[in-house]
């Protein structure tokens, strides 16, 4: 674990917390369809500032996110935001169909080859410039990336089943999802804290690109000596892989091209590798996904519902690591052969880091899409378990893009920090 650091976090002032699930995001009303934007959402929502790429503050030819850094000093001013007077860590709890706890914290930024914090997926590179210059330009982390930590001693796990009936502050936001947020100041106990996870290593879950944009924010800016500067971490909200809330939904892959005759072909091939077993209903195939046992794969096509299970004894070109990994077995059996038929570009990436779009729909409602004709088929990919996370990074493997959802994420808004000063 890289040099963990209690921080002084910007939140919105008390005469704002009435009114929270409007400015957090995603809030309870206004959130745009389009992600891009800043829709609809209230005058000092936290989407002012993470989509204020430009905007009325900003001078004509000014950089992108001028406008996003004037209105910080705004709010800043008149009190909108306020920063906490000591250095603290805190405790984030999310509560949407189960709890989950976690550490929030500053943590200093490692190259992913120094084994200190680690990416557990392949990601794309089509978002990280913008967030590198929101990061430069604003001088602030708007957004928490989520990790766990194998926390072999429990210390955090006693640390987080020790916290008071009482927080800091609370919202329900936009999605029906209840955070809770207490500070942790006593030095004493953020040292014993740091100190037992000093030499354990954080597997990023959720935040990939925006862990890659602060190291290239801290590489653009140089060495600093023995200095230590904001831009040299990055905002952290650590989770023990003990948890009971710490899980992920499925994902699916989702193809709108025609296969083609070769496309047709490769999934011909298929029964060379998995026994394919026909479902009546969408909600039978999910049954037969939620089975632990062995590899599964959902396919789905007009008038057609399957369950793909591989077979016994067949041999995979992967490290053992992947090899246990549904999505990663599926990628290698399935889409890579579809891409080679489809004599796509195996390295280019779409907006979500995959040639095959990423649906966080449910399966329903994807399947759906396939019968109505809007897409030409579907693979349901089971959520690899936390326990696989943690193997596959600790092996120094990746898994395909976008192979894990794990939920709920951090709201934005609830804390951010400031890369200006500690």
């Amino acid at each position: 674990m890289p040099l963990l650091r209690p921080l002084r976090a910007l939140r919105y002032g008390n005469d704002h917390l009435h009114k929270l699930e409007q400015l957090v995001s995603p809030a309870v009303s206004g959130e745009p369809t389009d992600r891009s934007q800043v829709g609809e959402v209230d005058a000092h929502n936290i989407r002012q500032l993470v989509r204020g790429d430009f905007g009325p503050l900003a001078d004509e030819g000014a950089p992108a996110f001028t406008h996003a850094a004037r209105l910080l000093d705004q709010w800043k001013r008149e009190g909108v935001l306020v920063r906490d007077p000591r250095p603290t860590f805190y405790a984030m709890e999310q509560d949407a169909d189960r709890p989950r706890r976690g550490l929030v914290a500053l943590v200093r930024l490692a190259e992913f080859e120094e084994g200190i914090v680690l990416p557990h997926e392949a990601t794309g590179s089509k978002s990280k410039e913008q967030l590198v210059q929101q990061l430069a330009v604003t001088e602030a982390q708007f957004s928490l990336v989520m990790a766990v930590v194998p926390d072999e001693a429990g210390a955090l796990r006693d640390f987080l089943g020790s916290l008071p009936d009482r927080a800091l502050a609370e919202v329900v936001d936009g999605a029906g999802v209840r955070s809770r947020l207490w500070r942790e100041e006593d030095p004493a106990v953020q040292l014993a804290l740091a100190e037992a996870l000093r030499d354990e290593p954080a597997v990023i879950l959720d935040g990939h690109h925006r862990y890659e944009a602060a190291l290239e924010v801290k590489r653009r800016a140089g060495g600093s000596g023995h200095r230590e500067r904001p831009i040299d971490y990055v905002l952290m909200l650590l989770v023990p892989a003990s948890d009971p809330g710490l899980h992920g939904r499925p994902t699916q892959r989702v193809l709108t091209d025609p296969l083609g005759d070769e496309g047709e072909a490769v999934l011909a091939s298929l029964g060379e590798h998995f026994e394919a077993r026909d479902f009546e209903s969408t909600e039978a195939l999910e049954e037969f996904l939620a089975n632990p046992g062995g590899i599964r794969v959902g396919l789905v096509r007009e008038g057609l519902r399957q369950g793909l299970r591989l077979r016994e004894g067949v041999e995979l070109s992967l490290p053992p690591t992947l090899a246990d990994v549904d999505a990663a077995v599926a990628e290698h059996l399935i889409l890579a052969p579809l891409r080679s038929a489809a004599r796509q570009d195996p390295n280019a990436t779409g907006r979500s880091g995959s040639l095959w779009s990423h649906n966080a729909s449910t399966a329903t409602e994807v399947a759906e899409r396939v019968y109505a004709g809007e897409a030409e088929l579907a693979l349901f990919l089971r959520a690899p378990r936390p326990a696989q996370v943690l193997d596959v990074a600790l092996a120094g493997e990746v898994m395909p893009p976008k192979s894990t959802n794990f939920v709920p994420k951090p709201p934005k808004g609830l804390l951010f920090a400031s890369l200006r000063s500690f």
